[in-house]
């Protein structure tokens, strides 16, 4: 948005001193929100984002099955066990929901680096586009809104 802002106020201070000197700017605008929202590339890097991560997901999902269970089984059982059986046991479970912690986290790491990178290549293939387009249609400034 400042970037916008200050485009658009140099440009007016351009205009104001030296109006005939500009009067054949020619401007595009190009709003990468849309265009991105629109791209089929950004349609099927998330679908091949969401394959790559699937299987993690699914080993996660049913950690925190296994995990559940646990809980409810050492809920339902401790009061029977012995003190140091049941220390052994909150001990495993606590291991355990750090494990699950550790397999969330590094999920969502890593989707968010290969998301970024993915969409970090779209975004630069559409920039190579509209600067195309730009010098084929020979404008002298491309304002981008939307990002």
């Amino acid at each position: 948005m400042k970037k916008i802002l200050f485009v658009a106020s140099a440009l007016s201070l351009l205009l104001a001193f030296n109006a005939p000197a500009f009067a054949d700017i020619k401007i595009g605008v190009v709003d990468l929100n849309k265009v991105l929202l629109d791209s089929p590339q950004r349609k099927k890097a998330e679908t091949d984002l969401k394959k790559k991560f699937e299987k993690r997901e699914k080993s996660i999902v049913e950690a925190q099955k296994k995990f559940q269970k646990d809980i409810e089984n050492f809920s339902k059982n401790s009061p029977a066990m012995k003190k140091e059986e049941q220390k052994k046991e909150e001990q495993k479970i606590i291991d355990q929901q750090k494990k699950l912690q550790e397999m969330q986290n590094k999920l969502q790491t890593d989707a968010n680096t290969a998301q970024q990178k993915v969409f970090a290549n779209i975004v630069n293939k559409v920039k190579n586009i509209v600067n195309k387009i730009a010098a084929d249609k020979k404008l002298d400034m491309v304002v981008e809104i939307g990002r």
